[in-house]
């Protein structure tokens, strides 16, 4: 190859390296400020529910930004298709009885039922989170608050949990979550 070919061939190497470059730079950028744009950050599961966790502010034991619902304001929303309610407890509590049409995502969800979680809001005006008492949910309505920033949806807690909903007589699932994984299922 002559001196000029391979000059010529390392320029054109460099022009295709700096338009990848700039091309990745700019996805990155535009995925950034998306609504629906791809989350590039990790979450961590915690070990267990726990209070302490969701302590942010606002009155002791419950997280900045996140309502406290009685039973029968729940029970109002589960027919609205903008509201979406999440079930905190270990798959084996859901098996046992869930509020219909609930989805599971306990405190130990994984990564990607946490994100596919986040992905059901896009459409929704509200997250209802419930455990098995009310703190145990206020862990969970906090990191699903903090993975929406920006969307305009609220989260609330069915106070008193599950117990609660179930002392109140209201309508009940039950059946194997389809969409746990095994770790889920072992807890």
């Amino acid at each position: 190859m002559s001196p000029a070919t391979t000059r010529a061939a390392v320029t054109l190497g460099a022009r295709a390296l700096a338009l990848v470059g700039v091309g990745a730079v700019l996805g990155l950028g535009v995925n950034a400020v998306h609504p629906r744009g791809i989350r590039f950050s990790s979450f961590s599961a915690p070990l267990a529910c726990s209070q302490a966790g969701a302590e942010q502010g606002g009155a002791p034991g419950r997280a900045a930004d996140v309502a406290l619902l009685s039973p029968a304001e729940v029970a109002s929303l589960c027919a609205d298709p903008t509201a979406l309610v999440a079930d905190a407890r270990p798959a084996d509590r859901f098996a046992e009885g869930h509020v219909v049409g609930a989805i599971h995502l306990p405190c130990t969800s994984s990564q990607g039922a946490a994100t596919a979680a986040v992905d059901l809001l896009a459409a929704r005006k509200m997250l209802v989170v419930y455990g098995e008492a009310t703190e145990d949910a206020l862990l969970v309505a906090e990191e699903m608050r903090r993975r929406s920033p920006g969307r305009e949806v609220r989260i609330a807690v069915l106070a008193g949990g599950f117990p609660a909903w179930s002392r109140a007589g209201l309508a009940c699932a039950s059946g194997p979550c389809t969409t746990c994984d095994g770790r889920e299922a072992d807890k």
